[in-house]
């Protein structure tokens, strides 16, 4: 399947929506039937989300790969995967903060693997670590949104440097196509100027052979009247 824009823009919406539903969860309180049920749909509509954006990524790299599109157009549709996935991160992040609410959040709201304190083991007690301990539901999402603040920040700054160096690389694109015409204009000037030189070459030939026959004939009609006067002169007796 080829890689669409309306794809991306299908996928924008989709966002949107989970946005929508995270939304009405936090409205909802944690006891209400209700409450579970938008939790299970908005964890299946992030599922569907990532699943997408990732059917999105593979089908870029096979329209690049396929040269079914220009490299400006992969670099345009990048952007906008690039967009997608910020987007996805920040409604994870949304999606966990609502659903940290009790002692088993405080173990996964900043969980990155053991090394940051926690154990990998869900059956086993939570273990924190000094930065997490003695912290209130409250400080550690405030804590993560310092986390994700920075991340995007990051990415932030990540993603100007990519821009100004893909400005630099389209100004040299544009220089290289402007030498590469000037070039391909004094090409035809020389090639224009050779074949003139050529054809002069060949009319000078051309002249010079006349004139040397020109000259030819006058001698020999100089010797003729030279001939016929010494003839005509009488002899004296």
């Amino acid at each position: 399947m080829c890689f669409r824009v309306t794809d991306c823009k299908s996928v924008e919406n989709l966002g949107s929506e989970i946005m929508e539903r995270l939304n009405e969860k936090n409205r909802l309180k944690r006891s209400g039937s209700n409450y579970s049920k938008v939790d299970g749909q908005c964890r299946l509509m992030l599922n569907n989300y990532s699943k997408e954006l990732q059917r999105l990524k593979s089908d870029l790299s096979k329209a690049s790969s396929s040269y079914h599109i220009t490299d400006r157009e992969a670099e345009r549709r990048q952007d906008m995967i690039d967009q997608l996935a910020t987007k996805e991160r920040r409604l994870k992040a949304a999606f966990v903060e609502e659903s940290v609410q009790t002692d088993y959040g405080r173990g996964s709201l900043l969980d990155t693997g053991s090394s940051r304190g926690f154990s990998s083991d869900p059956w086993s007690a939570d273990v924190e670590s000094d930065n997490t301990r003695n912290k209130g539901v409250n400080e550690l999402v405030q804590q993560q949104h310092q986390i994700i603040a920075e991340q995007d920040r990051g990415l932030e700054a990540l993603s100007e440097a990519i821009q100004r160096q893909k400005l630099i690389g389209n100004v040299i694109t544009d220089e290289v196509d402007t030498q590469n015409e000037i070039i391909d204009d004094l090409h035809s000037s020389v090639e224009n100027t050779n074949r003139r030189l050529i054809r002069e070459d060949a009319h000078v030939r051309k002249v010079t052979a006349k004139s040397s026959n020109c000259a030819m004939m006058v001698i020999i009609v100089l010797l003729i009247i030279v001939i016929v006067v010494v003839a005509a002169v009488p002899k004296p007796k």
